[in-house]
């Protein structure tokens, strides 16, 4: 489907937010699926091509849109969806992914993310807040600094709203930050969750980082089926 750029924002140091309005087509998906978008005669081209995929940020409820955040790189895609002016045309193509919501809600979720590995749990949250689901959720959330975490506000402001959702950030290398600095590990994850194989957790970020978590997860104690991945690769 064809599909213009409605806005665009830079919401934290190197990150590009961009909302496409699908123009009276109608679309469903779960939070936490993603989609691909093929950019039409983009100014910048190179061997990876003109074709992404990208996690979907906005709820499902909000209906006419399809937003996006993506790290900017110096990739020719990444470059010209950086300079694609408000209103450019783009083409939308499938949505799919298993990356979702577990249907059981009595059992505690273990969000665990690291840099744009955020988009997919951004979805979720907005989701389980419009719909007052009765998941409870901890978002362990890390990033090398305060300024190039995308979405810091609105989870922070969740970490101290919701009834049901507790928001850790770690930043990893500013030292101006007065909270969590460490990475997140087996003692890290320990120090959070009271009985961490009671969880379920879901790991979405690049592959060494989603790999690395699943190996301190089961150092913890916590059993394989407790863990979903999503592996954001070409971060």
């Amino acid at each position: 489907m064809k599909a213009r750029i409605k806005s665009k924002e830079e919401i934290a140091k190197g990150t590009l937010l961009v909302q496409f309005d699908l123009q009276g087509q109608k679309i469903k998906f779960k939070p936490g699926q993603f989609f691909v978008i093929n950019l039409i005669n983009p100014p910048y081209n190179d061997e990876k091509g003109i074709k992404r995929v990208f996690s979907i940020v906005n709820s499902p409820k909000q209906k006419g849109i399809l937003t996006l955040a993506t790290r900017l790189s110096d990739s020719a895609f990444k470059k010209s969806l950086n300079e694609l002016p408000v209103g450019a045309e783009v083409e939308i193509e499938s949505i799919a992914g298993n990356f979702t919501l577990p249907k059981n809600k009595s059992r505690p979720l273990v969000f665990i993310s690291g840099g744009i590995g955020i988009t997919p749990f951004i979805s979720m949250l907005r989701y389980v807040k419009e719909q007052k689901l009765d998941y409870r959720i901890t978002l362990m959330y890390s990033n090398r600094n305060k300024e190039s975490t995308a979405f810091f506000d609105e989870l922070q402001e969740t970490g101290k709203k919701a009834r049901n959702a507790k928001v850790v950030f770690t930043m990893t290398g500013d030292p101006a930050w007065k909270g969590e600095n460490r990475m997140i590990n087996a003692q890290f994850i320990k120090d959070y969750i009271t009985e961490p194989n009671k969880s379920t957790y879901m790991i979405a970020g690049p592959p060494q980082m989603v790999t690395a978590i699943v190996g301190e997860l089961k150092a913890a104690g916590v059993d394989d089926k407790n863990i979903i991945t999503e592996n954001f690769a070409g971060y």
